[in-house]
């Protein structure tokens, strides 16, 4: 018989105590980890929607470009606290915020497509197209042509 004992090893007792602690701060590991996430994700958010406000501030009108600027600073105050629930506030503010920009934007580029369209409309009236409507011969059909001659 071969037995193997670990030497210094953890004793049967301190694993399970081990085990219970973790039980016991499982609650607060899951909001440390939450709050950690929404940390991230907020952090992520500031920036994307900065790159976005610098590309497209000369599109926007100055109302929504302050409200999104006061957006973000709201935001970068409480990205680094505990405080779950202003995170998530301060989060959703800033993405709402966000989304003007993109709205802004939006309807700019349908008004340019909209004047695009009208003088591309101008075009056409002077263009002599003739439609025509046509059919497209498969290769089995040319062998089904060389039979019949045949």
């Amino acid at each position: 018989n071969i037995v193997i004992r670990s030497c210094g090893g953890l004793s049967d007792e301190d694993i399970e105590k081990m085990v219970q602690d973790a039980e016991a701060n499982a609650e607060a590991d899951a909001k440390r980890k939450q709050a950690v996430e929404s940390r991230n994700e907020i952090d992520s958010l500031i920036y994307s929607t900065e790159k976005t406000l610098g590309e497209h501030a000369e599109k926007l009108d100055a109302d929504v470009k302050a409200e999104v600027e006061k957006a973000i600073e709201e935001a970068k105050a409480v990205k680094d606290g505990e405080d779950l629930e202003e995170l998530k506030a301060k989060s959703e503010a800033l993405q709402q915020a966000s989304m003007k920009i993109g709205q802004a934007v939006y309807g700019q580029g349908q008004q340019q497509q909209e004047g695009d369209a009208a003088a591309g409309e101008e075009e056409k009236k002077d263009d002599n197209t003739v439609d025509a409507d046509f059919t497209e011969k498969k290769p089995e059909d040319d062998k089904e042509d060389k039979d019949k001659k045949a």
